[in-house]
């Protein structure tokens, strides 16, 4: 078989994100906040908060109950959040809606990620290098559809937006047909792997908490890389429309090309990560993510804009991320782990986007964002370079 079955449903889960995603900001700032940058902001990082904590518990819930029901689950009702969408028309109860339906939809990811850590380390990084490779395809589709949509728009910009819910309804739905196919591949055998709450004077605790030590510096760096992203990301939207006079679907076909290049970018790191060390790449993630936001804000040329919104610099963790904790953690504990890198990557989002609120608000144009972003970036590199470990601890499982 050319496609495994859980890499088809990866690539049509994003599919209708793509639609939808890169243009929340842009609605809510047009609409609920009224061009209020910090109100914006904060109407953006609400759900990110809730986030955090539903995502660990769904990491959690998925060691109890499986990755395949909690899928199932989180695809279902991503489904039905589409239809909602599309019926629902005052901003307010849209805004409650989406805060309600991705707490419930948050354990797709850290349940999906567990599903697939169970893959043997030889495997592991390929596998995720082929998930990232089928996630940009199905970013590309979604793109692509989203540039057609606005391309072709002669009304009101909004009516198009919210008409991609009532499509993307119908592709997750066949997404969570498709997710009935999948098989849980870990035994049913449950074991309390709790790393916060165990007894202290346990020797099980301490062993536990050695191993998350590891984990944590790395969470750490997955947090800064967000906040240092979201600064700017959030409001890079509003940034193409009000301060470089270009429309939406030149943020549509930048996602396009962008989620072009991630496909090959993730799926060559995933056949080639074991070539150089954990750290090097680690480290070169942390590089991007710094050296990216201070070349927009030098040039601040469209051309130049466009060519490093394309360039998929967020690879690099999304295939080494999971396999850096798959291989930090015991199998027993995988989900709560999983859900943990989940949540640290919504606390970036969240503290990264109030953050780019307020120096929006103060200053009143996006810019100053970027060289914000530069500086997170490179506190990020300071905690790879001087707390990140490279050896792996070859726990196995309890």
């Amino acid at each position: 078989m050319l496609f495994k079955i859980e890499e088809v449903l990866y690539a049509f889960y994003h599919f209708p994100l793509a639609l939808t995603g890169p243009f929340i900001g842009w609605y809510f700032f047009f609409g609920l906040s009224e061009r209020d940058f910090i109100g914006s902001a904060l109407i953006i990082a609400i759900p990110y908060f809730f986030l955090i904590f539903s995502t660990g518990y769904f990491g959690q819930l998925s060691d109890k109950i499986g990755s395949r029901n909690l899928v199932l689950i989180s695809l279902g009702t991503l489904s039905l959040s589409f239809l909602c969408y599309f019926f629902v028309q005052d901003r307010f109860l849209f805004f409650i809606l989406y805060i309600g339906f991705n707490i419930i939809t948050s354990g797709f990811i850290p349940a999906f990620n567990r599903l697939m850590s169970f893959y043997s380390e030889e495997e592991r990084a390929e596998i995720f290098g082929r998930l990232g490779m089928m996630a940009s395809v199905g970013f590309l589709v979604g793109s692509v559809f989203a540039t057609i949509a606005f391309g072709l728009n002669t009304g009101n910009s909004i009516d198009t937006f919210r008409a991609m819910f009532l499509f993307a309804m119908i592709i997750t739905l066949f997404t969570f047909i498709l997710a009935f196919r999948l098989k849980e591949t870990t035994s049913t055998r449950m074991i309390q792997t709790n790393i916060l709450f165990s007894n202290p004077n346990d020797n099980v605790f301490l062993e536990k908490s050695a191993l998350f030590r590891p984990v944590f510096v790395f969470l750490v760096i997955v947090t800064l890389t967000h906040i240092s992203t979201s600064i700017y990301v959030n409001f890079f939207s509003i940034y193409v429309q009000d301060e470089l006079n270009y429309d939406m679907s030149f943020i549509a076909l930048a996602n396009s090309i962008a989620t072009l290049l991630g496909g090959f970018a993730t799926y060559s790191i995933g056949r080639f990560v074991n070539v150089l060390q954990r750290k090097t790449f680690v480290l070169l993630a942390t590089f991007l993510y710094t050296i990216f936001p201070l070349s927009i804000f030098l040039l601040n040329s469209p051309v130049v804009i466009f060519i490093l919104y394309c360039l998929p610099y967020y690879a690099i963790l999304f295939v080494l991320a999971p396999v850096i904790l798959s291989e930090k953690s015991l199998e027993s504990g995988r989900g709560q782990v999983m859900g943990l890198y989940t949540g640290s990557q919504y606390f970036g989002l969240m503290v990264g986007t109030i953050i780019g609120g307020i120096l929006a608000a103060i200053n009143n144009i996006v810019r100053p964002n970027f060289i914000a972003g530069t500086i997170i970036g490179f506190c990020s590199i300071l905690v790879c370079l001087f707390f990140f470990k490279e050896a792996s601890n070859n726990v196995q499982s309890v």
